[in-house]
């Protein structure tokens, strides 16, 4: 995950259940279209939710619902304020984040579409990001279901993707979404926490020496 040879690198630190992400996504996806002759973009998965063994408790979801309307009234992102109905249903990340990381092996490329879909599949739809069928449907267009399950549990994802876990640390990215900009000494911060679009382009443009 290098600084490109010929353009500087926008790292976009994020995680498939971080609501604020979710509401920055659309702004994120303003400044790639706005910069993306002069940097390129990848992304970095964080982790947020790595721990839970059980599933939400009633509190916990009502908790996480609040939480949700405040970075819908924030970011006028949209919110279906539901959860997955599905019993096996984890407020896990690490599966998706595999998943993730799984996809931009088979491609090749920072998979801004597949982590699209997992966010826009939970937030939205409220389906299980941690289910080997709803990822392997949100993956369909790169590899079958199975090839998808049986990449995230191999090892060689798992432990980049824990790899990746640890870079974020490392980078002080604890108020996600953090955004950090390479332009070939290493990822240096622009901002911790939801931006806007104008904010971002205006500050990278003039990180990237832009008008």
């Amino acid at each position: 995950m290098a600084s490109s040879p010929d353009k500087p690198t926008v790292l976009f630190v994020t995680d498939p259940l971080c609501s604020w992400c979710w509401g920055m996504l659309p702004q994120i996806e303003h400044v790639r279209a706005a910069l993306a002759d002069r940097a390129r973009f990848d992304l970095l998965m964080a982790g947020l939710q790595i721990g839970g063994t059980a599933g939400l408790s009633e509190f916990e979801g009502a908790r996480l619902r609040r939480l949700w309307s405040k970075v819908a009234n924030v970011t006028g992102q949209t919110f279906s304020g539901r959860l997955p109905e599905d019993p096996a249903f984890l407020y896990h990340s690490e599966l998706a984040c595999r998943a993730v990381e799984a996809v931009r092996e088979k491609t090749g490329q920072p998979p801004w579409s597949f982590f699209t879909a997992i966010q826009k599949s939970f937030y939205l739809n409220a389906r299980n990001p941690c289910s080997f069928e709803v990822l392997g449907e949100l993956a369909a267009d790169v590899c079958s279901a199975a090839e998808l399950e049986a990449a995230i549990r191999s090892t060689a994802v798992r432990e980049a993707t824990h790899r990746g876990f640890e870079r974020a640390k490392s980078l002080g990215a604890h108020a996600l979404p953090t955004v950090l900009l390479d332009t070939g000494n290493g990822p240096k911060l622009v901002c911790g926490g939801f931006a806007t679009a104008d904010y971002l382009t205006a500050d990278l443009s003039s990180r990237l020496g832009g008008d």
